[in-house]
């Protein structure tokens, strides 16, 4: 009939009509089928054979078509209800060691697959947001927190979901809360009390410490001029050594550009955490009030060279702290824009090539910021829509002899299409799966043509060949740019591997990008091997770098622990896991000898025996194949219960990874098996 209303069909038929192929609908007490035939409607539940199930609609990740249509009533408006009887959750073990220390938990593990019966009350101010997209890390201590953004590549989401695998197995002790251990080294730093602040150092280490910056860092992060730079030594020795002599404010940042300089060199030249590096460190920060009460364009440069002697000891929070402040003082002088005859610079080693070096410092922080973000899925203080500022002149090694390729310029083209990631996985307008998978095709030819841009010898994605004085610019470029791989293709970590791939073959069909996002695991992967790869080459063939950091080589350790874990039939999990025991055994000396909390070593030592110990096991029971995807990838149902209205999986997808899996809950048994399915659990 033209005025009939047509019953929306639900995740799980009855069981009538499921035996009988047909299509069931929500109808109560009894489905439209049934009560044509005078049938008992009775539906079972597909995962528990002998329990009484519901014939629900499916909806999204939090139930938002639910709420849409079934408003609360004003007496529950102040309420939130909490299942008190669920069944048992997937994640149980991983509660229970959190609870034992009395630690807050991550939304993600709180409730994640509760059912309706028996709620219990919580005050609306105490009421998880449905739409909150951020996780919030804390120590034992309850006093330190950090929050994290789910839509970035995280390592911490990662971590989450490799836990998530395991929740069915016994042998599997929760590695999440171990790692949480490792706020407060990242965002603290711990200061004495100076007295005096340290000399310069001679002017034959000096000297050295410069040709060290000038040739291994300059050409990466090209914030001040070599001349100027001299010509503070000889400025600062003597008021330093004197003990008398009087600093003005503007002094100040100078001394910082100094101390970090040559922290940041001490540390390059050695190829680990020097002392005389720390000292310096602890120095600059000391002077920090003084970078923040002389807000102008030196501060900007002692900023800048502060996060990065932080980042390059594994401080990221305290980096990002840093950041922010260089990037707002940067702001408000107008660096992020285009200005002609720019006034900002008013003292000392900036006069020279004004107008290059504030478009130098502008990308520094904007490259900073965006693989900082991309990390962390901190929120970006960058606003793209209001920076026009130009790109520099092409940046080259002051130290070394012929052609040296612009990295600088190359990074800053990256960091763009790193930003392009970042508000993919950021923005929370409604997109449907095929929007999504389109623009991370198009994201995908853009890394593609980047890379073709690069010369032969240090092309991202192939070996390095590069001369050894020129090997860790050409390894930090490729990191970075492998990093921003498994950031793009992380959807197919967390996800359903036969099913995405079969949606990217229809919804993708005729497009240039259809048979990369078909084996988008196979990408991230392949950048996680990339990345190990590359680094070890680096420690083999060159002096290393301190530019490169820990958490670069912990996200390709965990994409390939996922990998392995997810295709325990692939012919090179062998050699993947033994990459990711030897690796992991690496950076967790690194991060002892940085001072790491010891929680958070243990948590990288119980991740290789775990690993290992899964990896073993099922290698006895998948014996090694070329096929280790079904055959038919692209079969409409991809495993799932034919009941399943595939459409509604595409609506639900999107949510499901833009929101990562924090707060990650369910509403019945019924949403239960889709969420499970989706994420690649079931």
């Amino acid at each position: 009939m033209a005025g009939s209303t047509r019953l929306p069909r639900q995740a799980t038929a009855c069981n009538w009509c499921r035996e009988h192929k047909m299509k069931c609908d929500t109808g109560q007490p009894s489905c439209r089928n049934c009560s044509a035939r005078s049938l008992e409607c009775i539906t079972t539940d597909l995962r528990r054979p002998g329990r009484v199930g519901r014939r629900r609609e499916p909806v999204g990740r939090r139930g938002k078509r639910a709420i849409e249509h079934r408003p609360l009533p004003l007496h529950e408006s102040a309420s939130y209800t909490v299942s008190g009887s669920s069944p048992p959750s997937p994640t149980e073990k991983v509660l229970v060691p959190m609870i034992a220390q009395e630690t807050p938990l991550p939304s993600m593990f709180i409730a994640p697959f509760a059912g309706e019966e028996q709620p219990c009350r919580v005050s609306q101010a105490e009421r998880p947001s449905q739409r909150s997209n951020i996780a919030v890390m804390t120590d034992k201590s309850r006093s330190r927190c950090q929050a994290i953004g789910s839509g970035c590549d995280s390592v911490y989401l990662l971590v989450q979901y490799l836990d998530l695998l395991f929740t069915n197995r016994d042998f599997w002790r929760p590695i999440f809360p171990h790692f949480q251990q490792g706020v407060a080294y990242s965002m603290e730093v711990s200061l004495p009390f100076l007295t005096s602040l340290p000399d310069l150092p001679p002017s034959a280490k000096a000297d050295e410490y410069l040709v060290v910056f000038f040739s291994k860092i300059y050409p990466i992060y090209p914030i001040v001029e070599r001349d100027s730079i001299y010509e503070l030594i000889q400025k600062l020795r003597p008021m330093l050594a004197s003990k008398s002599s009087p600093f003005t404010a503007k002094d100040y940042p100078h001394l910082v550009c100094l101390y970090c300089l040559f922290s940041a060199s001490a540390d390059e030249l050695e190829g680990h955490p020097t002392d005389i590096g720390a000292s310096y460190l602890e120095a600059a920060y000391s002077l920090y009030g003084h970078l923040v009460a002389i807000p102008y364009a030196t501060s900007v440069q002692a900023l800048l060279l502060l996060a990065i002697v932080l980042r390059s000891r594994s401080k990221e929070g305290a980096s990002w702290e840093v950041l922010g402040q260089a990037i707002r003082i940067a702001q408000s002088l107008g660096l992020h824009r285009d200005m002609p005859n720019p006034m900002i610079m008013a003292d000392g080693f900036d006069m020279a090539g004004t107008v290059d070096l504030s478009s130098r410092l502008w990308w520094t922080a904007y490259i900073l910021e965006k693989a900082m973000v991309l990390e962390s899925g901190r929120p970006s203080a960058i606003r793209e829509e209001e920076c026009d500022q130009t790109f520099p002149h092409p940046v080259r090694s002051l130290s070394l002899p012929g052609r040296c390729f612009d990295y600088f310029g190359a990074l800053i083209r990256l960091a763009q299409i790193q930003d392009s990631i970042i508000r993919l996985s950021h923005r929370k307008q409604g997109r449907t799966t095929k929007e999504i998978l389109h623009e991370m095709g198009r994201i995908d030819r853009s890394l593609l043509d980047l890379a073709a841009t690069f010369p032969e010898d240090i092309r991202p994605g192939h070996d390095i060949f590069c001369p050894p004085e020129e090997f860790h610019l050409a390894t930090f470029v490729t990191l970075s740019y492998h990093q921003s791989l498994i950031a793009l293709h992380r959807p197919a970590l967390t996800s359903h591997t036969s099913w995405l791939r079969s949606r990217v073959s229809h919804l993708c069909e005729g497009t240039p990008w259809r048979s990369r996002l078909r084996y988008s695991l196979c990408i991230g992967a392949a950048s996680a091997r990339s990345i190990l790869k590359t680094y070890n080459d680096m420690t083999l063939y060159s002096n290393g770098s301190r530019l490169t950091t820990l958490n670069q080589l912990l996200l390709a350790i965990m994409t390939l622990s996922i990998y392995v874990t997810k295709i325990p039939s692939s012919l090179m999990n062998g050699s993947d896991l033994a990459m990711v025991l030897a690796f992991a055994e690496s950076i967790e000396q690194q991060y002892l000898n940085l001072g790491q909390d010891a929680e958070f070593l243990r948590g990288l030592a119980l991740l290789r025996k775990q690993l290992n110990e899964h990896v073993t096991s099922t290698s006895l029971l998948h014996k090694p194949q070329l096929a280790a995807l079904p055959r038919d990838a692209e079969a409409p149902d991809c495993g799932i219960d034919m009941e399943f209205d595939l459409d509604r999986l595409d609506g639900a997808w999107p949510s499901l990874w833009t929101e990562g899996l924090n707060g990650f809950c369910v509403n019945d048994n019924d949403q239960d098996v889709l969420n499970s399915f989706l994420l690649g659990l079931s």
